[in-house]
């Protein structure tokens, strides 16, 4: 831990640091890191041929990436305990990959600094699961979940939709075990939208949310997919479910310790009825239409979590945009005094389409512009850094990207 200290005091600027790079021997391994990078949106032109020493010749040019994959196969241990500390020293999360399956080499491996050990041969789907640990773990080495709202600044401006496919990217994309919970147990869409069944589990979580853990979990939640879990109810409406804040939150918490993400598709009332839900939110994306009354709300909203949600990181993004909007960008965020963070056209077509199959258009139509625009949005707030054009050009990324 001190060794992580130590590294934060050396480059306090952490844009001049690439999220990635990975120096693998073999090429089943770098085809796997080729994947996982490609998933995460990173250039393989980050992934070299070679090995812990490869990486150490590299330190003289620039600083280290914050991840890192590094080959330690048949080095000698000595000369992987200097490596992988002095890695670690400088402040990266590293990852070692060798061919040796022993808990006292693990361990050792584990004492120079380095974040964890796998043994070969690897596939993406595991290097994504480690590495959503890298990227969640706090200051303290503490790991725990995001949570992250969605809510309309209107009806109807497409925030299940939204919800769904933020879900998808989340799970399918970004190797995060996600929660979508549909916060409205009386009108929620988000099981009819993926022709699922409703379950009771919304309506039990809150009539006994003591009971809400892993095994609850597992057996209220309808599974889509490799890791994506759904949560999603349909009350009659003269059933009257006592919500409170105190349960609310209770689930809040269970969510967080039981997934890596959870993406909530919040109803309008929310705002007033359960206040203190959205001061438990890592980020809210209000979701708006480009008319004179989306932004009077999206003011409204803003100005509310201003002042209730000081920790949030707060997300405005214009969904269902015409061609000719009844207002412009440029003019909706002069009267925001605040930038939008995304824009998805409309196309009514490809939603029905995908809605048809049962399925978000993420996972229906991967290539539509909208899963595109989406899945930038999904890093930010899955917490994936990006990276840099500066450290591309230093150490010679970009080249290899363009080739």
């Amino acid at each position: 831990m001190a060794q992580t200290a130590t590294a934060k005091m050396v480059f306090d600027d952490d844009d001049d640091r690439e999220p990635f790079a990975a120096y693998v021997a073999d090429s089943e391994s770098q085809a796997a890191v080729k994947l996982f990078a490609e998933r995460r949106g990173w250039s393989v032109g980050s992934i070299r041929r070679g090995s812990l020493p490869s990486a150490l010749r590299l330190l003289g040019v620039a600083p280290p990436p914050r991840l890192m994959i590094v080959d330690v196969d048949g080095l000698p241990l000595e000369e992987v305990d200097q490596g992988l500390t002095e890695l670690a020293r400088l402040g990266s999360s590293v990852l070692a990959l060798g061919s040796i399956n022993d808990v006292s080499y693990f361990r050792r491996i584990i004492r120079t600094g380095a974040r964890d050990y796998l043994v070969k041969p690897v596939d993406a789907d595991t290097l994504g699961e480690v590495f959503v640990r890298f990227e969640q773990a706090g200051e303290d080495g503490q790991i725990g979940g995001r949570v992250v709202g969605l809510i309309g600044a209107r009806g109807g401006v497409g925030v299940t939709t939204l919800a769904i496919n933020t879900a998808w990217i989340m799970a399918d994309k970004l190797s995060r075990r996600t929660a979508l919970v549909d916060m409205d147990i009386y009108a929620g869409t988000i099981a009819l939208s993926l022709d699922m069944e409703p379950t009771r589990g919304l309506r039990e979580a809150f009539d006994d949310p003591e009971r809400v853990d892993e095994v609850f979990l597992q057996n209220a939640m309808t599974k889509l997919g490799k890791s994506l879990h759904v949560l999603g109810t349909e009350e009659a409406m003269n059933d009257a479910v006592r919500m409170t804040d105190e349960k609310v939150l209770m689930l809040v918490d269970a969510m967080r310790t039981n997934f890596d993400m959870t993406v909530l598709d919040l109803p309008r009332h929310f705002v007033m009825r359960e206040p203190a839900l959205f001061s438990k939110l890592d980020d809210i994306v209000i979701v708006t239409e480009l008319t004179l009354q989306g932004l009077r709300d999206s003011n409204r909203l803003l100005r509310l979590f201003a002042s209730r949600s000081h920790d949030a990181k707060i997300h405005i993004v214009a969904n269902n945009v015409a061609a000719k909007p009844d207002v412009a960008v440029a003019e909706f965020e002069a009267g925001m005094e605040a930038k939008l963070r995304c824009c998805f056209a409309a196309d009514p077509k490809a939603m029905s389409q995908a809605s048809f199959r049962g399925q978000p258009l993420a996972g229906a139509d991967p290539k539509h512009k909208l899963v595109h625009s989406l899945y930038g949005l999904c890093k930010e707030l899955a917490g994936v850094p990006e990276e840099t054009k500066k450290g591309l050009a230093l150490f010679g990324w970009g080249k290899a990207k363009r080739g």
